[in-house]
């Protein structure tokens, strides 16, 4: 197979921006910034270049990506190169990427390490995935590794000194050929499917990233005011100034001296008032029915508030101040963790300026029962829109990691309830109560649909957390804690356990799974997804590293999966839906942009299509149980989960 190396070097146009713009794609269609050459190493190590000089330039990136139709090419971090070529020939939004770009057959030199690399020894040595440490690492013996490496250290602005540039971009491009061929000798062939289906989405990852997300900028001061009124309620509650509530030392010592409480750990100041130890502290005081309770409860809504005007409202304004144009722009990052799971940067570079919110963080709209702080991100989520004319499509994998499961454990009564079409939670909830599941599911459609609430709609909520936590191995205190600090809900330790008891005793084949998976990975050196994505454990030597290692031996095949599932999906809709355009990897979502003139038609035909989907020719099995998406449209992130 011939393999192709492409490297774009960049500047900025507008030259107050040459300290970031050259990073930032999508600034090409803002008019301040463009690529400054692309270089391209052929097969036979023959150096194409070409130079922009202005005039004729588009066309000569038409040509140079004519000539490079249906051939493999690598670039390193290729998400980042593609979204400039995308921005160079199309400076419209809402719009297919080009049909120059979508022709090439993309590949990634940083994604296939990963896949050959990913496990713990390379995380306890820090390894970085750069161009130059891979050289070092994969290509010790080349003959021009001491020239690039002393190249790759000067420090030379973008758009300066276009010499360097320009030799920097050849010696890019034959470096990343060279390590293309090296890496993919050590790719084991059952990981090759795998591979290239990530691979595939690199072109409407790129394409979402210079299309960015529209924000409401006018909504932001009500969004604004809201969390400000929130926060003040719960401080005039507490009868406490918010100046004291915002500074860690005067929280401190309200807490631990004015009120008397206990803290939980220390720091260099003193008492810690972090947020975990906030959460803690909170959940001693419930569990020993204080009266004190209440009050740290308006703490931590005014933190959560607090928090929430932070991370979103502020970070969201200091991003729109930067990107100038009402957009935000999040850094996608593919193979974001060791699980395979897409992530966003909000920040251009390493502590850079903002240009987004963490969007990959981006909470749902029922994320806490607390003093309407659900309200309140749903409120945030709403300020977050798609392009004039385009509504939003949302396509989530319905109970994607239980349905993981019940493949991977076998479990029968598991595999039974997805098989006929059973309601998971409910399941759990009536095994809880020791009911027939018939008799629960009717008695909890009635509350469900007439009240909204009581026992038996609290008795699925408990079977769902119960489903939520018991699938990766906890105990019934952790089990407790979990439920406290991830879905607002107080369960005593006692509860913890019998609720653990009640998940192994329905399904047993998943303890057994934990078993079967933890001796394959200490068998073989790795643990591994569908998809055949791996995960190398080496550490077994004492029981704190053992438990870490039996943890993400349990892990990885099923949260991996689910990335799978992902890279899977957006890839057949980029093929099949021209005017379908990704947009966002969260949670166990896909979301996705199209004309709001045709959404509820397009929204059914993308989720047959989802729903239809030929595992077996990426997996190499058909799942003898389906693996559902279901869908939600709107105007806006608010409209959705």
């Amino acid at each position: 197979m011939d393999i192709f190396a492409l490297d774009v070097e960049t500047r900025a146009t507008d030259p107050n921006m040459s300290a970031y713009a050259a990073l930032e794609p999508w600034r090409v269609r803002q008019g301040k910034a463009e690529i400054s050459s692309i270089a391209v190493c052929y097969p036979d190590n023959e150096i194409v270049q070409i130079e922009n000089k202005g005039i004729g330039w588009v066309k000569d990136v038409r040509k140079l990506l004519r000539d490079l139709k249906d051939q493999v090419v690598y670039a390193h971090f290729a998400v980042f190169d593609v979204a400039w070529l995308i921005a160079t020939l199309e400076r419209e939004r809402g719009v297919r990427p080009p049909i120059e770009v979508r022709n090439v057959r993309w590949r990634d030199t940083k994604l296939l390490c990963k896949w050959i690399i990913n496990g713990q020894k390379a995380e306890d040595l820090e390894f970085s995935y750069s161009l130059a440490n891979l050289c070092k690492t994969f290509l010790p013996d080349h003959p021009r590794l001491s020239e690039f490496l002393g190249i790759k250290d000067q420090s030379v602005v973008p758009g300066e000194n276009e010499e360097y540039w320009l030799s920097r971009g050849q010696l890019d491009v034959i470096m990343t050929r060279a390590l293309a061929e090296v890496l993919q000798t050590y790719l084991p062939e059952e990981q090759r499917r795998g591979l290239l289906t990530e691979f595939s989405c690199i072109v409407p990852i790129a394409n979402s990233w210079v299309n960015g997300i529209r924000v409401d900028v006018e909504e932001i001061p009500k969004v604004e005011d809201t969390i400000q009124s929130e926060m003040t309620k719960a401080s005039k509650a507490l009868g406490v100034e918010e100046a004291v509530l915002n500074s860690p030392k005067q929280l401190s010592n309200l807490l631990f001296t004015d009120w008397g409480l206990k803290p939980l750990t220390m720091n260099k100041t003193g008492p810690s008032v972090a947020k975990d130890d906030l959460m803690w502290i909170h959940y001693g005081l419930m569990k020993k029915g204080s009266e004190m309770a209440l009050a740290m409860e308006r703490v931590m809504t005014y933190k959560k508030h607090s928090t929430l005007k932070s991370k979103y409202v502020k970070t969201l304004k200091e991003a729109l101040s930067h990107t100038g144009d009402g957009y935000i722009y999040g850094v996608p990052k593919m193979f974001g963790t060791y699980t395979g799971r897409m992530t966003y940067s909000n920040s251009t570079g390493k502590n850079g300026p903002k240009v987004s919110i963490a969007l990959h963080q981006l909470p749902r709209a029922k994320t806490t029962k607390i003093a309407n702080v659900a309200e309140t991100v749903k409120m945030i989520r709403a300020l977050l829109l798609p392009h004039e004319g385009f509504g939003l499509l949302e396509h989530d994998a319905s109970g994607q990691e239980s349905r993981l499961m019940a493949l991977r454990s076998g479990d029968p009564m598991m595999l039974q309830v997805f098989q006929d079409e059973m309601n998971f939670h409910s399941m759990t909830g009536s095994a809880i109560i020791g009911m027939d599941y018939q008799e629960f599911q009717e008695k909890y459609k009635e509350q469900d649909e007439n009240e909204g609430f009581g026992y038996f709609v609290e008795q699925r909520q408990l079977g769902k957390l119960t489903n939520l936590s018991c699938n990766f191995r906890i105990g019934g205190r952790a089990l407790s804690e979990k439920a406290f600090t991830t879905y607002d809900t107080f369960l005593t330790e006692e509860m913890g356990r019998f609720l653990v008891n009640a998940f192994n005793r329905q399904y047993p084949g998943v303890p057994q799974y934990w078993s079967d998976v933890i001796r394959f990975a200490k068998v073989t050196g790795y643990t591994e997804t569908f998809g055949k994505r791996r995960y190398k454990i080496c550490k077994w030597t004492n029981d704190r590293d053992r438990w870490i290692s039996e943890s993400s031996a349990i892990n990885v095949p099923i949260q991996g999966s689910a990335a799978d599932m992902k890279y899977i999906g957006i890839s057949i809709l980029a093929k099949e839906f021209p005017d379908v355009f990704f947009t966002l990897d969260i949670h166990d979502a896909i979301f996705n942009f199209t004309s709001i003139e045709h959404i509820e038609e397009t929204e059914k035909k993308v989720l047959d299509c989802l729903n239809s989907i030929n595992y077996e020719k990426y997996w190499g099995f058909k799942p003898i149980i389906p693996l559902i998406y279901e869908s939600k449209s709107g105007k806006s992130f608010g409209d959705v989960k």
